[in-house]
């Protein structure tokens, strides 16, 4: 299994953060880098959001992932907890968790003046014999990259705003 944290700092104060985080999916045309995702469902019950989404991998996924893979993506089961602003997920290729799976836990806080972070906490585990730790750093690589690119696609947003 392999652990690892990631913190982002945006220099907006929190709300604005949490509003982008949600709005940009509603705005895909100006953020091509979305594009393979998709939201399959969304519901709100209470102060928590469940979403599930697909991410569609073909482009960027590694041969040695590809092969054992008959559809090439990965589903995201998600909750937001709007009284806490936390994020708790759970990502896996459909039907395949034993290949690999991705569960991690963000947290959004104002850290100052204007200025509020995500932090993520993440674990990569794969149950593919000999080819697991492999596969994980992998996975690990691909995640950290998608994150910096989801935060990239929040600060265009509040860039431009809506």
């Amino acid at each position: 299994m392999k652990q690892y944290k990631v913190v982002q700092t945006f220099p907006v104060p929190l709300q604005d953060l949490l509003r982008a985080r949600e709005d940009r999916y509603k705005y895909l045309d100006r953020f091509p880098e979305l594009k393979n995702v998709e939201l399959l469902e969304e519901r709100k019950e209470g102060n928590k959001v469940y979403q599930k989404r697909k991410v569609k991998l073909a482009e960027s996924l590694p041969k040695v992932l590809a092969t054992l893979l008959s559809d090439p993506s990965l589903l995201e089961d998600s909750v937001f907890d709007l009284s806490t602003n936390t994020h708790e997920f759970t990502i896996a290729p459909p039907g395949n968790d034993s290949i690999v799976t991705i569960k991690g836990f963000s947290v959004y806080k104002e850290i100052g003046p204007g200025e509020s972070e995500r932090s993520y906490d993440v674990k990569v585990n794969s149950g593919v014999f000999l080819m697991g730790s492999v596969i994980e750093t992998v996975i690990e690589e691909i995640h950290r990259h998608s994150l910096e690119k989801d935060k990239n696609s929040i600060s265009e947003f509040l860039k431009k705003g809506d």
